[in-house]
Order: structure tokens, then sequence, then C-alpha cells
């Protein structure tokens, strides 16, 4: 392992211990009395450390998938392979950073359930893995945000993740529960306990193929019932 690889195997484990001792002192305390300075201390970090990481308080809160590196943009944009097989393989490029947290998503509906500003943040992170995507998607087909082929590949994107998600957890329903449904978790599962028997890049690849297979299977001479061509007038 290079050190490179090392500064960035580090990077993770300091992220998710922040990450672990915000959820940690929620639970605990709840939201609002929940401290960046309390996170630091619980974590073995610097407060500055914490914002290096997360640029706010919320921040600290909002589990889940992240708009993707620029690198793996790129490498969509430029890629050569089927537009599904290269959405898949730029969904799959962030999904290692999240795999320390999948215990927490599975009792995450509780913490926004009670704190209506991260779930206006996470709004806001859904908005800009949308807003991400839909550039990479514009330049690598040569299209407008607008064009209904760019909304094409982001509603499959974020499907192809949400799916994903609940596949990773175990679930069999979206994650997007009526509040009223959220189950609510007396403990956070240990970090030992979290890690799950697929891999969420796994997962993700499990859709793309799934995915796949549907649309090969579909027979190649039947018309789209959406963009039929009208019979002439008689």
């Amino acid at each position: 392992m290079t050190g490179t690889d090392l500064r960035a195997t580090q990077a993770r484990r300091t992220r998710a211990a922040i990450r672990a001792a915000a959820l940690a002192l929620t639970r605990e305390r709840g939201y609002a009395a929940m401290t960046v300075d309390d996170v630091a201390a619980l974590a073995g970090v610097s407060r500055r450390t914490v914002f290096n990481h997360f640029s706010s308080k919320t921040d600290l809160l909002v589990v889940g998938l992240e708009p993707p590196e620029p690198e793996a943009i790129e490498t969509f944009v430029n890629g050569t392979g089927s537009l599904l097989e290269d959405l898949g393989a730029l969904l799959a490029s962030g999904a290692e950073a999240v795999e320390s947290e999948r215990g927490w998503l599975l009792s995450f509906p509780e913490i926004v359930r009670d704190n209506p500003e991260i779930e206006r943040a996470i709004h806001e992170r859904l908005r800009a893995i949308a807003v991400s995507l839909a550039d990479a998607a514009g330049r690598r087909l040569g299209t407008e945000p607008y064009d209904p082929r760019t909304r094409a590949v982001v509603a499959l994107a974020m499907a192809i993740q949400r799916s994903a998600v609940d596949l990773w957890c175990g679930r069999t329903h979206p994650w997007e529960q009526r509040r009223e449904e959220a189950p609510v978790r007396a403990e956070v599962p240990e970090a030992s306990a979290q890690a799950p028997e697929v891999q969420l890049v796994d997962a993700v690849r499990a859709m793309v193929e799934a995915l796949s297979d549907v649309v090969i299977q579909a027979p190649s001479d039947r018309p789209s019932p959406i963009f039929q061509t009208p019979n002439p007038p008689g």
C-alpha cells in the first residue's frame, strides 16, 4: 500500500469516527444539545479536524451517498462502454466511503423524523447529487440539463442508488418511509456489526446487471408503448 493509499484509508477512518461520535451524541442528547466540540472530544480529534471533513454541524448527520468525485465523473463522461455500465461504475465509485455507515442508515429515519433541519439537509444533498449527475450526463450525451435524455439518465441513476442502498441494508421497501412508519431502534449497531454480507458496491452492480437483463430480454421488435408512431389516417 502506497503512502497515498494509507492517507486515504486514515482519512476514511477519521471521518467515520467523527460521524459515529456525532450520531451517538445525537441519539443520547438530541441534535440541539449535540455540539461540535463534544463530537471532536468523543472522536479523539480536534475541532478543526471535524471541519476538515464536514462543512457544518448538520452535515455531520447527513448519512449516505455523496456527489461523485471529479475523477469518477471524468471517467464516465469519457467512457467508451455502454451508458448503463459506465453509469453503474460511476455510482459504485463512491460506495466504499459509505460502507461503514450501513448500521446508521438502518436507524436513520428516527433521527430524520425528530430533526427537520437534517431532513432539509438531506434534500439539499440529493439535489446536489442530481445536479452533478445531470452535468455529467449532459456532457456525455451532448445534451442540455432540461433535455429529456439527460433527465432520464439522472432519474435512472437516482433509482439505482436508492434500490442498491435498500438491497445493501436488507430492506424490502424504500428507505424513504413515511415518518410514522419509520422504525425506532433502541440501539445503534456497533461498527463490528455493520459489515453486510453484500457490499454496497456489489449492490450497485447487482442493480445495474438486473436492469440490463430486463432491457436485453425485452422483445426488440415490439414498439415502445410510450413513443409509438401513430398510424396514418386511412
